[in-house]
């Protein structure tokens, strides 16, 4: 039986930062741009735990990952989405201990935030900065994209 209820993916993004306040972006094989670790969350598994498990697969690290995301966005492309963003502080060993296994993460780099928008598609870049914002105030923001933005 159809049904007009959205059943979105859910995936969680992990917006980690050095000491010096950089990004870390991942290259994904499968993608055209730089992103962000995570990924899509299991069925059953909360958020939190699947961005936690997405940074270990991704990166070898284990950083202390909030337990509420800074940012909620839905995101109408290809298929309904709801992406959660969590922000963390990296330590400078866990920063220097980044690591990937060259298979679905070809590569990552540090990046500053005044130009994430070389790397990140536009919309992306512009949750990394309301993450990073939101996480400082110590909230939860929700986000709807306007038309024509999504992604």
């Amino acid at each position: 039986m159809a049904t007009d209820i959205a059943a979105p993916q859910t995936a969680a993004h992990a917006v980690l930062t050095d000491p010096r306040g950089l990004v870390l972006l991942v290259n994904p094989a499968y993608k055209k741009r730089w992103h962000l670790p995570g990924g899509f969350v299991h069925e059953g598994e909360l958020p939190s735990a699947g961005v936690a498990r997405e940074v270990r697969e991704e990166l070898t690290i284990s950083p202390q990952m909030p337990p509420a995301p800074s940012v909620i966005a839905w995101a109408p492309h290809a298929g309904d989405r709801l992406l959660m963003y969590y922000a963390a502080k990296l330590t400078p060993q866990q920063a220097r201990g980044v690591r990937t296994n060259g298979h679905e993460i070809i590569g990552f780099q540090w990046c500053d935030q005044a130009v994430l928008e070389q790397w990140l598609h536009p919309a992306v870049a512009g949750r990394v900065r309301l993450t990073l914002q939101a996480s400082r105030r110590g909230q939860t923001l929700f986000t709807e994209p306007r038309p024509g933005t999504e992604r």
